[in-house]
């Protein structure tokens, strides 16, 4: 049986234009993910996504082509260069056909480090604070509470035992369940940031903590294992 792969893009619907071209073997979860994470990192694409859900939107879902499982990079790299050539604006930060993370090995030069500086001087980290600008009066806040402060645990030291309990007792050394959004079980991880780091994915425990804010994480439920699973 041959596999497909789906060549999609994402349609600006307040222009009707086309900003961005992937590939993925699930349309809608790949979906979920450019929606969820786009707070995660802070490449071209994922500012355009933050500002297109600023002015009340969110970007349509297109399907452009599917492919053979071992042709994909071609097209993929062939459609990126043919939208681009009719005068589409695309967000893509390379030619395409690249296995993820795309940006691996590039180097930027002095210049362009200078640049990305100053373009970012004064502006919030997207990831933290909801992409939000604290106030003025939230970081002078915040300066106030943390002057003079000093650490209870200074110039202690802990012994294995304690330490061991400590580090077992830590949110981040639970095991978690993956779980498809049917909740049907994935994978058990042994922690949340080994499940983070493999996955590249974010806000996992904020999902196990039923926030309000994150129901799901890389387009899956995750939950605390239990003791007595």
């Amino acid at each position: 049986m041959i596999e497909e792969v789906f060549i999609y893009g994402l349609m600006d619907k307040k222009t009707n234009t086309l900003r961005y071209i992937g590939k993925t073997t699930d349309l809608k979860r790949r979906f979920r993910r450019h929606i969820n994470e786009r707070f995660l990192h802070d490449s071209h694409k994922d500012r355009w996504i933050r500002k297109v859900f600023d002015d009340g939107q969110e970007p349509e879902l297109l399907l452009i082509d599917v492919v053979n499982k071992t042709e994909w990079q071609y097209w993929e790299k062939f459609y990126i260069s043919y939208y681009k050539f009719i005068g589409c604006n695309l967000t893509n930060g390379t030619d395409g056909g690249d296995e993820p993370p795309s940006t691996k090995g590039r180097k930027h030069t002095g210049e362009a480090k200078l640049k990305m500086s100053k373009t970012k001087k004064g502006k919030p980290i997207p990831w933290l604070n909801n992409g939000e600008a604290r106030s003025e009066k939230h970081r002078n806040n915040l300066s106030k509470s943390l002057k003079g402060r000093v650490s209870p645990n200074k110039n202690k030291k802990f012994d294995d035992e304690l330490k061991k309990k400590l580090s077992d007792s830590s949110t981040c050394k639970k095991k978690v369940k993956q779980m498809d959004l049917d909740g049907n079980l994935i994978k058990v991880w042994d922690s949340i940031s080994q499940a983070q780091k493999t996955l590249q994915i974010g806000h996992i425990s904020e999902v196990c903590r039923n926030n309000k804010t994150y129901k799901t994480s890389g387009g899956y439920k995750w939950e605390y294992l239990l003791k007595n699973e």
